[in-house]
């Protein structure tokens, strides 16, 4: 039977909606997913911003471990860093709260795309200051909010979509298309193919690397990991009393992060199941190792590849449990009353015509087809070689370098300590802010404030100028803990070995920075922009 011009047109039609249909599926990303991804980034914005301001005078200002002229002087690029414009306390802390206050208006959905830029520049910024406090956690962050930046984040669960009435629209200050359907939660471009991908290379090149390793395909790597006491939490200290559970998870983990791409392939009951497995194993990891902001980013972008049953189901459940609650009801009631009148902030795109939105539209979606080419390319090729995975990282003794958890877990562990000469009393460890104690302590983990302290010194081996200035820094900070003479500082090294079976070896103490206090320390001119960097070596 021969097929007319009419039945070709619409099985060509057919075909191309099967096609869209499919890719929507695997590319495409639930309105509230993007809602809930957003609360998780507001989250770990704002708590990065206060994690960081403990040591704000420390890391970030002239009177720390690196004043802007040594920064700038290794790292000419670092001056276009807004917190490099002044050295002060004060102008850190204003640009602090700046973050804090973006992070919070993106956690809540005010002007989304706005806060999202602006979270997006201070954060680069504040990476730019100090890079040696960086791990993977902080480069998987910023480059998710980078592309969060051309996500419609706004569209759900937040005040921008107060007064929507179809709140599964683009974001108020985009120029986006819209969902596919009104019965289809989901968000189709290019920019949600790129966030889900990114998401997907940064799993498949660890996998690779951890091909090249033994202990992950011999079942040992999480009995090596879980026994970094430096690193080591909450359910950590007692999984190791488990091998046979460390040997089941060492398996499990290398088994999701091999076949990550599923997490694209798979559709429906299987990518929530597939998703699911993924964020409880990262939540797992999250409760024993403390690996910095990387636990919550990655649940954030493990969050984007739920299907809309999930949150049709949440919703649900939700639903019910503040119907069965009063207060909360009334309250609900309230607050739909006071807000149905309120309309979503106006913006420039919400005032143009149509055929100039419709121009816009079509270069946005030009945009964002670069911008998924320029993430793909990335990507493959800086993940590739420089794997921003995993944060968990372990200094070698010998060679004063960073290795990551990939291909093999470190075989030791170690602490650090910075040992303050005080004349006629005893020596101080100047972190603890106490007398120094000849025993090894009994959590390494507790022997400095931050996991970006331990990231910190280990870039201090081989580099004279900034060993100097944090040895100044170091003596500084002893002088206000006794009225004695400091005489000199030290920080030492110690790696413990770490035996599966067997007796424990014992462990060996090196020297990374030792420098002599002067008499007063010198004063920097902090005004001078990028004037020379002081210099305190022996």
């Amino acid at each position: 039977m021969l097929l007319t011009d009419t039945d070709s047109s619409i099985s060509r039609v057919q075909l191309r909606a099967r096609v869209r249909d499919a890719l929507a599926r695997r590319f495409g990303i639930d309105t509230r997913a993007l809602a809930a991804f957003r609360i998780v980034l507001g989250l770990v914005l704002l708590f990065d911003v206060f994690h960081r301001s403990r040591d704000l005078v420390t890391f970030y200002t002239d009177d720390g471990v690196l004043p802007r002229a040594l920064l700038v002087n290794q790292y000419p690029a670092a001056r276009y860093s807004l917190h490099t414009l002044s050295g002060e306390p004060w102008a850190q802390a204003v640009l602090f709260a700046c973050a804090a206050i973006a992070a919070v208006a993106l956690l809540v959905g005010y002007r989304t795309r706005t806060a999202t830029v602006l979270s997006l520049l201070l954060l680069v910024s504040v990476q730019a200051r100090n890079p040696h406090l960086l791990n993977g956690g902080d480069k998987l962050l910023s480059q998710l909010v980078l592309l969060a930046v051309f996500l419609p984040l706004g569209t759900r669960w937040a005040l921008d979509a107060l007064g929507d009435p179809d709140a599964s629209g683009a974001d108020s200050e985009d120029a986006e298309p819209r969902t596919r359907s009104g019965t289809d939660p989901r968000i189709v471009t290019p920019a949600t193919a790129a966030m889900l991908g990114s998401v997907v290379v940064v799993f498949v090149s660890n996998a690779l690397l951890k091909a090249e390793g033994d202990t992950w395909h011999s079942g040992e790597a999480l009995h090596y990991a879980l026994r970094q006491d430096q690193l080591t939490v909450l359910l950590g200290t007692h999984l190791v009393d488990y091998p046979l559970f460390l040997t089941l998870g060492t398996y499990i983990w290398a088994g999701l992060v091999t076949g990550a791409p599923l997490l694209i392939v798979l559709t429906g009951r299987l990518r929530t199941a597939y998703a699911t497995a993924f964020i409880a194993t990262v939540v797992g990891m999250a409760l024993s190792m403390a690996v910095g902001l990387f636990p919550a980013v990655l649940i954030g972008g493990l969050l984007l590849f739920l299907p809309p049953r999930v949150w049709d189901a949440l919703e649900s459940v939700a639903g019910v449990a503040v119907d069965r609650v009063g207060v909360l009801e009334r309250g609900a009631t309230a607050f739909r009353a006071r807000t149905s009148t309120l309309s979503r902030p106006q913006t420039l795109g919400s005032s143009l015509s149509e055929p100039t939105r419709r121009r816009t539209q079509r270069y946005w979606s030009i945009h964002l087809g670069c911008l998924l080419l320029v993430v793909a390319l990335w990507s493959v090729g800086l993940l590739g070689v420089a794997n921003a995975f995993e944060p968990i990282e372990e200094i070698d003794p010998e060679e004063h370098e960073w290795t990551m958890f990939a291909p093999d877990p470190p075989a030791s562990y170690g602490w650090y300590v910075v040992e303050a000469g005080v004349v006629d009393e005893e020596n101080r460890d100047v972190l603890q802010g106490s007398t120094l104690r000849d025993a090894p302590p009994p959590d390494a983990a507790e022997t400095l404030p931050s996991f970006r302290w331990r990231k910190y010194m280990d870039s201090l081996s081989g580099d004279d100028d900034r060993a100097d200035r944090f040895a100044a820094h170091m003596c500084e900070r002893a002088r206000t803990q006794t009225d004695a003479f400091v005489e000199n500082v030290t920080l030492t090294y110690t790696e413990q070995p770490i035996r599966l079976e067997g007796e424990a070896e014992t462990p060996t103490t090196k020297t990374v920075v030792e420098r002599s206090c002067p008499a007063e320390v010198a004063d920097h001119d902090r005004n001078a922009e990028f004037g020379p960097a002081p210099n305190h070596r022996n």
